[in-house]
Parts: C-alpha cells; sequence; structure tokens
C-alpha cells in the first residue's frame, strides 16, 4: 500500500522522468498521474494491465487480486494492492517485454453512457438535480472537458504502451472469454471459475435506447471514432 508521503513522490511533474515514461512518453490530453494510476503492474506474477475505467475495470482488478491473494477483496482496496508504471525501476523495465501485457475495452456508446450514468446522473440524483445525457455529452465536445476525467476520456488516450504491444485487447463484450485467457495466462496452476462483478455497475447495456437519439448517437460516433477504428468496434449503433 502506498503512503501518502509516497504519492507525493510520485506526481505529474516527476513521472515523465520515470524509466516507464523514459521509454514510452505519455503524450495524452489525459492527465499523466490519472493514466498511471491505472496502470497495473506485477513482476512476480508477471503482467501489465492498461486498466480502462467503466470498461470491467472492478472486475477486472478484484480478479487479479484473487489470483494473487487467493481471497476475495474489495476493488478499492485491490487497486492499491499493484504496482504503477511509474514505479518500476530500469532493472524492471529490462523485464518488461516478458510480462504478459493486456488491457480490456468497451463498446464507446455503452461505455459512455455507463460513465454518465455513475458519475452524472448517480450524483444528480443524490442532490437532487437536473441532470441531462444530452447537455453531458455536449459538453465533451469541449476537448478540454472530454480528457479531464477518465472515465470518459476516450480509451485509446489512456493507452500507455503502443496497441500493438499489448497481448491481449479483451472485450467487455466478451468479458468471460477474454477473462479466462488472463486466468490460464497468469496461474495456469490452479482453477478459478468464479469471477468477482462490479458492485458500480450501471447496466447500460440495457438503458441504450432509453438515452440514445439519432443525434446523440452521430454525436458519440463522432466523439470516439479513434476507439470505434482502433479497437474494431462497428460506429452502427447495437441493435
Amino acid at each position: 500500500m502506498h503512503s501518502a508521503i509516497d504519492k507525493l513522490l510520485f506526481n505529474g511533474l516527476t513521472l515523465p522522468f520515470r524509466p516507464f515514461y523514459r521509454r514510452y512518453p505519455f503524450t495524452s490530453p489525459v492527465s499523466i498521474r490519472s493514466a498511471d494510476d491505472r496502470g497495473c503492474v506485477d513482476m512476480e506474477m508477471g503482467f501489465f494491465c492498461n486498466r480502462i475505467p467503466k470498461a470491467a475495470n472492478s472486475t477486472i482488478i478484484t480478479n487479479l487480486a484473487r489470483l494473487k491473494f487467493g481471497q476475495d477483496i474489495s476493488s478499492k482496496q485491490a487497486k492499491k494492492l499493484f504496482d504503477t508504471p511509474a514505479r518500476l525501476s530500469a532493472a524492471d523495465m529490462e523485464q518488461f517485454d516478458s510480462l504478459f501485457r493486456f488491457t480490456v475495452v468497451r463498446n464507446p456508446y455503452s461505455r459512455i453512457l455507463s460513465a454518465y450514468l455513475d458519475k452524472i446522473e448517480r450524483r444528480a440524483r443524490k442532490k437532487n438535480r437536473e441532470s441531462s445525457f444530452s447537455d453531458f455529452l455536449q459538453a465533451l465536445k469541449r476537448s478540454r472537458f472530454m480528457h479531464s476525467n477518465a472515465h470518459w476520456a476516450p480509451q485509446h488516450s489512456l493507452m500507455l504502451i503502443p496497441i500493438d504491444s499489448f497481448d491481449l485487447i479483451g472485450k467487455v463484450e466478451s468479458l468471460d472469454r477474454d477473462l479466462a485467457e488472463v486466468k490460464r495466462r497468469l496461474r495456469p496452476d490452479i482453477e478459478d471459475s468464479n469471477t468477482s462483478f462490479d458492485a458500480n455497475a450501471t447496466g447500460a447495456n440495457s438503458k441504450l435506447k432509453n438515452y440514445y437519439d439519432s443525434e446523440l448517437i452521430a454525436l458519440v460516433r463522432n466523439l470516439y471514432s479513434r476507439d470505434f477504428e482502433v479497437f474494431g468496434y462497428s460506429p452502427e449503433f447495437p441493435a
């Protein structure tokens, strides 16, 4: 677990000079500190995971924690139990290419709705305030706001290593299969059929038609065009 003093040492000013970022300079508009916090490394288990908010993030981290520690650990706690890329030494980086490097992404239509439901609408309801999915998407057209929070930043902008350097780019839509492959690669010595699911799940997949109209479909298609292209998602709205 990282102390408060430790966090001060690994701030946005110092991160670019760490061995990992000397090798993989981070040029995204997203905060490097925010992106680094979502990098997950375990040299002993032999993996690097590029965690993406609202793409089964909590499910993945809790399953990784169970594989390592053999017990259920909350996602909030589990996120503190692994190193981030900034903490890798020069010696660690010599071994980096041998790690199993993976990420899990999600269809932009459902991911951005999930971000809205969790981070905007849910909080607005608690404060008895009005919220609008349309207003939220219109705000995203301002580039600074779009990259201000990792929960709705484009997924490609959160990647800490080049896309072609991943051994596996899993998808939420095939999570059971992809998570099974992660487990097979990391701990082939154990059988673990249990899967921890995200307690903050919003059920966005089943609510798409309740929130989208043709204008908002076109807006998300345009805003996240690079995600559709890079990760092989059809820009057509899910039926």
